[in-house]
């Protein structure tokens, strides 16, 4: 079974909209402090007027600037040796990478999109940078499709576009397809009109993967306003990555998306693995004598915690607070598999050194951990990745 890495990054290292000047020239001028604070502040400020945000300068800290301004992230901080959020990828170096860590496969994220857009509300335009993102990305992969698998980031506010640009990444190579973590003009992912998502994605063999940047907590404003330094808004506005991952998963579940489409699996990327036992549990009190008497009664064949397990998988991050064995106990081998994040700054230089180290020795859940659990994903939707 092959290594697949199913979540890392590969950024244009900025100029990636040069090969698109018209599109370039269509982009209104976002002021930087508000692109900087929606990339680390968006979800506790998104309720905020804009003309009460603190400023850029109040916010970002040192190391952060330091880093926005093109410094060594080793200078900044000795643990970010050889990792750079903001550096230009290049096929042939990756695939030089993975073959050193031992990655056969490894499934690459352009996030580039993600601050472009902030603040953005002309939803044509964002699927347009989108469309753009996508294609540079299998371009700049080029000849080393056999190895390097684009990640596909989607709009689905326009789901007839949705589809037409899932078939078109699929035939560029693409096994997975970013999902925000919300509702998409006003339309959950469990309403009948997703239906037709998540039939395309069954036949084409593409998985929806929830990532962090794509999974906006809701917190009320006032939690921005602690009249304390703005640490205390960052780390608020930072603790709750699993919020809407848990109402997405509960959604498709209890929605019964994944009665309807049982071979569709949604994998997790960033969120967290450590809230995963105590929500599998919570999600069977709806099939309880409670639940029946104030909610009506549970629906579906399976328990909401079968669900859970056959159709939704989670990747740890390579960081102790990620505590993958006692997860791994509750909740079984097979909800979670690996991913390097590399080249991202929480992300690790040396993946599989990590959980090698980490991982009973167990041949059989090494191998579903750093490869079995993805390929089966891929497989049970009818393409199965070569070993």
């Amino acid at each position: 079974m092959p290594v697949i890495d199913v979540d890392s990054h590969f950024e244009p290292g900025g100029g990636w909209l040069e090969p698109f000047p018209e599109l370039a020239a269509r982009l209104p001028q976002v002021e930087p402090q508000r692109m900087i604070l929606g990339a680390i502040a968006h979800d506790i400020l998104r309720w905020v007027p804009p003309a009460q945000w603190p400023p850029a300068s109040e916010v970002v800290t040192p190391a952060m600037k330091a880093l926005l301004e093109g410094a060594d992230p080793a200078d900044v901080e000795p643990e970010l040796a050889g990792k750079d959020h903001f550096a230009r990828a290049d096929a042939a170096t990756r695939v030089a990478f993975c073959d050193a860590q031992g990655i056969d496969v490894q499934n690459v994220i352009c996030a580039e999109p993600f601050t472009t857009t902030y603040g953005l509300e002309d939803r044509a335009l964002i699927r347009d940078l989108y469309r753009a993102s996508n294609t540079w990305l299998a371009d700049t992969i080029g000849d080393h499709g056999d190895r390097l698998l684009p990640v596909a980031n989607m709009d689905f506010t326009d789901l007839d576009w949705a589809i037409a640009e899932l078939t078109r990444m699929r035939a560029r190579g693409s096994r997975i397809y970013l999902l925000p973590g919300e509702p998409q003009n006003g339309l959950p992912q469990c309403h009948p009109e997703w239906d037709r998502v998540w039939a395309a994605s069954v036949d084409l063999g593409m998985v929806p993967m929830l990532h962090i940047g794509l999974n906006p907590a809701h917190f009320h404003p006032g939690w921005a306003n602690t009249g304390q330094d703005h640490t205390t808004m960052l780390m608020i506005g930072n603790s709750q990555h699993h919020q809407s991952a848990q109402i997405l998963i509960s959604a498709m579940i209890y929605g019964g998306v994944f009665e309807r489409f049982p071979t569709l699996t949604l994998m997790l990327a960033e969120v967290g693995i450590g809230w995963l036992p105590f929500f599998r549990d919570s999600l069977d009190e709806k099939d309880s004598v409670q639940s029946r008497i104030f909610m009506g009664p549970w629906r579906h064949p399976l328990r909401p915690s079968e669900y859970l397990e056959r159709n939704v998988r989670a990747t740890p991050l390579p960081r102790a607070s990620e505590k993958l064995l006692p997860v791994m106990e509750q909740v079984g081998s097979e909800l979670l598999m690996f991913s390097s994040d590399y080249n991202h700054f929480e992300g690790s230089t040396t993946p599989l050194a990590y959980y090698d180290a980490l991982l009973p020795a167990d041949a059989k859940l090494r191998e579903r951990f750093f490869g079995g659990t993805a390929g089966d994903v891929f497989a049970r939707m009818g393409d199965p990745i070569a070993a």
